[in-house]
């Protein structure tokens, strides 16, 4: 069976470059998608913030290589094309073993970006998803709860108590637990919590987080 082509449409792409003019080419001359970051650097706060499918790396960057082992880390099914100026055998190797999925000389030819673009998205496993009831999903992808195909608008404690109820589905996690991992070193009563956990449900469905006999929350049934 032949599978739909996924186009240049509904995704973002992150291009990161202190090139001022490779990053207009990127912003001005990639229309079809629907967005193009462009940002000089890339660190564990943007990790956190910034959903993206496709990366553009430029390998001029100082820390090339610890973004490069960061993102394989944190995004290992990201596909990463490199951009080079001079693209000789060691530099080559290098973008290899750093887990590039592609190369592109610059000055870029866009056409051929955007085949390989094309191509990264293919075959991608952009869809994987864990589906809950009502039509709601992650998709482990785009790291992004969904509601059929609308991305459902999560604050940052409300999209981290989710994912963790998400991530430890066979179990029951504790307020304590809860605010551990999600509010860390930062404030938090039990009627924040509470007021959390009703701003997700009033966003998705009541049932998608059930309280249990006080000693803590649990995710709805995965389907």
């Amino acid at each position: 069976m032949i599978k739909k082509l996924r186009k240049l449409t509904n995704m973002k792409i992150l291009c990161i470059s202190k090139d001022s003019q490779l990053k207009v080419d990127m912003e001005t001359k990639l229309s079809h998608s629907k967005e193009v970051m462009c940002m000089d650097d890339y660190n564990n706060e943007t990790d956190n913030n910034i959903i993206f499918d496709i990366l553009l790396i430029d390998y001029k960057l100082d820390n090339f290589s610890d973004i490069m082992k960061t993102i394989k880390i944190s995004k290992p099914l990201l596909p990463k094309i490199v951009i080079l100026n001079d693209n000789n055998d060691v530099s080559i190797v290098d973008c290899i073993n750093s887990g590039a999925y592609s190369i592109v000389s610059n000055p870029i030819n866009i056409n051929d970006l955007e085949f390989i673009i094309i191509m990264a998205l293919n075959q991608s496993r952009r869809v994987d998803k864990i589906c809950l009831d009502n039509n709601i999903y992650y998709d482990l992808y785009r790291e992004r709860f969904y509601n059929k195909s609308e991305a459902i608008s999560f604050t940052k404690f409300e999209f981290q108590v989710l994912k963790l109820l998400l991530d430890n589905s066979t179990k029951i996690i504790s307020y304590d637990e809860i605010k551990e991992k999600v509010w860390k070193e930062k404030k938090m009563s039990i009627f924040t919590m509470r007021n959390v956990i009703n701003k997700i449900r009033n966003k998705t469905y009541y049932d998608i987080i059930q309280n249990n006999s006080s000693s803590g929350y649990q995710i709805d049934k995965l389907r």
